[in-house]
């Protein structure tokens, strides 16, 4: 069933601007916990996050002014709890569209939702649910993209904008506009279209599907080949002729 809440919402409209925070999932919640009303679509950006979150507890390290990291809420009411990974699609999705408006390289989703670019990440995304009763009353939505840094620990798996590009200048408060226009777009389309609808599209940009490929799976490296991500986000992979699925800390990509 359609919201139609959302149809005049804006998400970036209301944007808090930050020099400095450790995180910018941890400020937004923080803002949510001192129960003052927080208009949908208000969204974070930081100039420099210095303990950014990632997936299975690792840490975003950001170097200061160079990339972009920000958090937005979204209220997804009309998304079901058991349908809820359809929210991560759709911020992935949006992501990655945009990246593709950037760069003429190959841009994929690695599950559950980093974005690549070719075999090198780009973007963390980080969405932290808050749920009541049988609805999603709050999302917090972390992402971080790398845009003008060009020096990194682990140079071989990690890119930027830059990198792919060659300029060093972008204006990062502008390419978030352009991120929040084209996740509110999609966020339109979840709500329009349908869970379904964006996990298969999720399932068309999914890194390594199709492909045989090592995997680390309970200490032990096993070749496998992804088949798709379920509804309730697990990732299904077709190990020695049987269709397996895991959860986020149950497999590994071993990406050289």
């Amino acid at each position: 069933m359609q919201n139609n809440n959302i149809s005049g919402l804006i998400i970036g409209q209301n944007t808090i601007y930050l020099d400095k925070v450790a995180s910018t999932n941890d400020y937004l919640r923080e803002l949510l916990s001192n129960f003052k009303p927080l208009a949908e679509g208000t969204a974070i950006l930081a100039e420099e996050q210095f303990r950014g979150k990632g997936q299975r507890g690792s840490t975003w390290i950001s170097e200061p002014g160079k990339n972009l990291t920000t958090s937005i809420l979204l209220k997804p009411h009309f998304v079901p709890i058991a349908q809820q990974f359809a929210l991560s699609a759709t911020i992935a999705i949006a992501t990655a569209n945009w990246l593709k408006s950037k760069t003429t390289e190959a841009v994929t989703v690695k599950w559950p939702n980093d974005i690549y670019v070719n075999s090198k990440k780009i973007t963390g995304i980080l969405i932290e649910n808050k749920l009541k009763g049988s609805k999603i009353e709050a999302s917090i939505i972390g992402i971080g993209v790398n845009i003008n840094q060009i020096n990194f620990d682990t140079a071989t798996t990690i890119t930027s904008l830059a990198c792919l590009t060659d300029r060093q200048n972008y204006n990062i408060k502008e390419l978030a506009q352009e991120l929040f226009q084209f996740i509110q777009q999609e966020y339109q389309t979840l709500d329009k279209q349908g869970s379904q609808h964006q996990l298969d599209r999720y399932n068309e940009l999914l890194f390594w599907k199709g492909k045989e490929k090592p995997f680390l799976i309970a200490g032990t490296k096993k070749m496998g080949i992804i088949q798709q991500v379920s509804m309730d986000g697990k990732l299904l992979v077709l190990v020695e002729n049987t269709l397996l699925e895991f959860d986020i800390k149950e497999i590994t990509h071993l990406i050289t």
